[in-house]
């Protein structure tokens, strides 16, 4: 008697109806290798990208500086004030070694951290440098100004301004210095800084 319900074929011409595995050719393996590296390149270009945009560097501040305030005028232009225990030159140098360029006041920080204000000068609310540097990240690029007085009170040595703006165009555009009347407000503007780098 023939079986025709069977789960097992009886005839060879059964046997071959079946479906068998074939290995993948090797032109879409090769292809999907191929994708799989382009995805992690720029995904890890992506990422990278983002992450500056979401995490942007910060200027570089000094050890021993207390922030007093901090304002955003927008995403990336902030404006951060600070004292500090150390003297003005000191916050000077600081910003020196961070490749800032510097402008001092004349009799200020003659290749010195001094830590007493110039004879004859007054000591409190004196603007004595203005810093600026650049840095590039990722695509990206950011500017920071540190303005640098002497302290406003007898228990604060120094006071600095710090200006950072990012530019989300990767070009830092030419630097025109504000005048001294852009630092500290109701600060004493009577020291003009000198026009070349020192």
């Amino acid at each position: 008697m023939n079986n025709t319900g069977s789960d097992n074929p009886t005839n060879a011409n059964e046997a071959e109806s079946l479906p068998t595995s074939r290995p993948l050719p090797i032109r879409i393996v090769v292809m999907g290798l191929v994708a799989i590296v382009f995805a992690i390149v720029i995904g890890s270009q992506v990422i990278g990208v983002l992450y500056a945009i979401f995490f942007p560097p910060a200027a570089p501040i000094p050890d021993q500086a207390t922030l007093i305030s901090h304002t955003s005028k927008d995403y990336g232009a902030d404006d951060w004030f600070y004292s500090s225990n150390q003297t003005p030159c000191e916050v000077v140098h600081f910003f020196q070694t961070q490749q800032a360029e510097c402008r001092v006041a004349p009799v200020w920080c003659d290749n010195s951290a001094s830590s007493t204000p110039p004879e004859g000068s007054k000591t409190r609310g004196q603007n004595v440098a203005r810093c600026v540097g650049t840095q590039n990240f990722s695509i990206f690029a950011l500017r920071w100004e540190a303005i640098i007085a002497t302290g406003a009170t007898a228990n604060e040595v120094t006071q600095f301004r710090l200006n950072r703006e990012i530019f989300w165009t990767g070009a830092v555009p030419p630097y025109n210095a504000p005048t001294l009347d852009g630092g500290f407000p109701n600060f004493p503007t009577d020291i003009p800084l000198p026009t070349t780098a020192s």
